[in-house]
């Protein structure tokens, strides 16, 4: 007589199901410790708004978020220009005080037919900041390809933007007097499509050191 054995329980499910968990809850943390709302753009445009210099008006400057390949979750945004332009999407600013260090970041790709105007960044994260209700001494910050950085103006790219995700990032000090930082999120100088993905602004400890300042090289 053929005797039967008892199946033996699977536990394929059971770890799946707790690396799913384990993925949810880093996941969760990460987005936990941005202190931008709706960086990744999950929740569409919600929190963000169109900002158009004078010159670039009437270059029909625009944003929305798409489902074309997201660096994560299931959207990225998308801002396009039919002529060479400079405009940008803003968050609401960023309680912060003189002398925090903050590690800000975001991915960006360029769409192969883009194009950008010569000696220009393409790309720039630029941190406004503020003392009260006015513009704290010495300009806003820039991040940029390359992770070069630079106060006022935003420094020279390290190269033509990517059609591949890449990350721009860097480690800034809040400078003295300074009590709010509001992000942006540049095209500049481009005429066609440039995405940009979450965009993260964590605080860190004090002793992480800061990214240096981009010096122009001088003139020969």
């Amino acid at each position: 007589m053929k005797l039967s054995l008892p199946a033996r329980p699977s536990v394929l499910f059971p770890i799946c199901a707790f690396a799913l968990v384990v993925s949810a809850i880093a996941i969760a943390t990460a987005a936990a410790d941005s202190l931008v709302s709706n960086g990744g753009f999950e929740d569409g445009v919600t929190g963000w708004s169109l900002f158009v210099p004078g010159e670039s008006e009437g270059r029909n400057c625009r944003f929305d978020v798409v489902s074309d390949n997201p660096h994560s979750g299931t959207g990225c945004l998308r801002l396009q220009s039919d002529n060479f332009a400079r405009f940008a999407v803003s968050s609401k600013p960023i309680p912060v005080q003189s002398g925090e260090h903050y590690h800000v970041s975001a991915w960006v790709r360029a769409d192969p037919a883009v194009q950008v105007r010569l000696n220009t960044p393409g790309f720039a994260i630029r941190l406004n900041l503020r003392r009260g209700t006015a513009n704290a001494d010495g300009g806003p910050l820039y991040i940029v390809n390359g992770n070069r950085v630079a106060h006022d103006t935003p420094p020279d790219s390290d190269g033509p933007l990517a059609v591949q995700w890449t990350e721009v990032e860097a480690v800034v000090e809040i400078p003295s007097g300074v009590d709010e930082m509001a992000p942006d999120l540049f095209a500049w100088a481009i005429m066609g499509t440039i995405f940009v993905d979450d965009l993260s602004i964590e605080k860190v400890d004090a002793s992480t050191a800061v990214t240096p300042m981009w010096q122009k090289p001088p003139s020969s």
